[in-house]
């Protein structure tokens, strides 16, 4: 047994049943919580994704499910505006998704707790991945197959009809460009290899993505239609290359990025929370890295490493410079960046252990509007809802 770790965090609620124990990504939206499941990816659920409602946050309880059809994995979903829901539709790797539809569901959530299908979009190879959407530009954002580039690259998309999305562009990295590549060569990728994951964010002119294998760059989109690559740094080698999410802090010059941890093996000096100083935006450099207690958590089962934030780094408000990291086996941190070469953790939350339970995996942080915080388990302990009193 171990107990919970609760450091400025306060536990409010759990459901165990949300992504049937093992989820991916959630989404809060009207009093539900949309919870996106891992399904086979390491774990031994249903494909498909859970609705809870946690309008009184003490008692959550699932009220609809949907499952994926067969060879189909459906684990990121993001709100979208004029209440719709976009749910991707990833094919399986190999024999098993070879005649699965890639692309994402469109669901209508005015009736929070059953939703309904009102579309599907198609899009080449093995479908999307963590996608993004920004409502407040009415741009969403994929990473995808696409004709002419080799491995994923950021598919931007119109959404102010968010029924008929139109595709404004597709960008990679220039040297994944690829006139003869094979589409379908994800969701896999190999352990070196250049692959966009995301999601991308906008600011200004500028966007910034993440490449699993390829680092990160500063592009500008002035143009959606015609983006260019302004600035890029990639530290694999020597470190493990596997650059998850790249996200301003605030309007300050500086970026959070995190490498994710790799399911086969741990790496004592790998896969953190990187700071980047973009003062000059043609080379991005590397200030700062952060993580929990090695010593502490390195061998106790699982992944050890970073994964997913809140993708809300202010620099104003309550939470100003503090950013919420999933770091698998080390639950839910909160980390001070307010100088961002000494980045100081504020708080943690790491749910109990029980004797025979597998390992904690924190995959994904997510919140509504009363600033109460959701925290997704992917190996069995489902929903944590907690609140952050530091």
């Amino acid at each position: 047994m171990i107990p919970e770790e609760a450091k400025n965090f306060r536990l409010l609620g759990h459901d165990a049943t949300a992504g049937w124990g093992g989820g991916s990504l959630v989404e809060v939206r009207n009093g539900h919580a949309y919870v996106g499941a891992v399904g086979g990816s390491s774990f031994d659920g249903h494909e498909g994704f859970t609705v809870h409602d946690v309008t009184d946050p003490r008692k959550p309880r699932k009220v609809w499910e949907f499952r994926a059809p067969p060879g189909i994995h459906m684990h990121k979903l993001r709100y979208v505006h004029e209440n719709l829901l976009y749910v991707n539709s990833e094919r399986l790797p190999g024999d098993k998704g070879a005649n699965a539809r890639g692309g994402f569901y469109i669901f209508d959530i005015s009736v929070p707790y059953e939703p309904r299908q009102v579309g599907f979009i198609d899009m080449p190879g093995s479908g999307p991945h963590r996608f993004g959407v920004d409502n407040e530009r009415k741009l969403a954002f994929f990473p995808g197959d696409a004709p002419g580039w080799n491995k994923r690259v950021i598919w931007t998309m119109d959404i102010s009809n968010p029924l008929k999305p139109e595709v404004l562009s597709t960008w990679g990295l220039p040297w994944q460009r690829d006139e003869g590549g094979e589409l379908g060569n994800d969701p896999m990728p190999g352990e070196k290899t250049c692959t966009f994951h995301g999601p991308p964010v906008i600011r200004g002119n500028r966007m910034y993505g993440a490449f699993w294998g390829g680092g990160m760059a500063v592009i500008d989109c002035t143009d959606l239609r015609d983006m260019k690559l302004v600035g890029h740094v990639n530290w694999a080698p020597p470190f493990v290359g596997c650059t998850h999410t790249a996200w301003p802090i605030g309007d300050r010059p500086y970026l959070v990025v995190t490498d994710e941890a790799r399911g086969k093996q741990n790496y004592w000096d790998s896969q953190f929370m990187w700071i980047v100083d973009i003062r000059d935006e043609t080379n991005p450099t590397p200030v700062s890295t952060w993580f929990p207690e090695r010593e502490k958590y390195f061998n106790r089962g699982g992944r050890f490493g970073a994964h997913n934030i809140l993708e809300n780094v202010t620099d104003t408000g309550p939470w100003a410079n503090t950013v919420f990291i999933t770091y698998f086996n080390a639950g839910l941190r909160a980390v001070d960046v307010t100088d961002p070469l000494r980045p100081v953790e504020k708080g943690c939350f790491v749910p109990a252990q029980g004797d025979g339970e597998k390992p904690v995996q924190s995959n994904d942080i997510g919140t509504d509007e009363h600033g109460r915080l959701y925290l997704i388990d992917r190996w069995g302990k489902g929903m944590h809802i907690v609140e952050y009193t530091g």
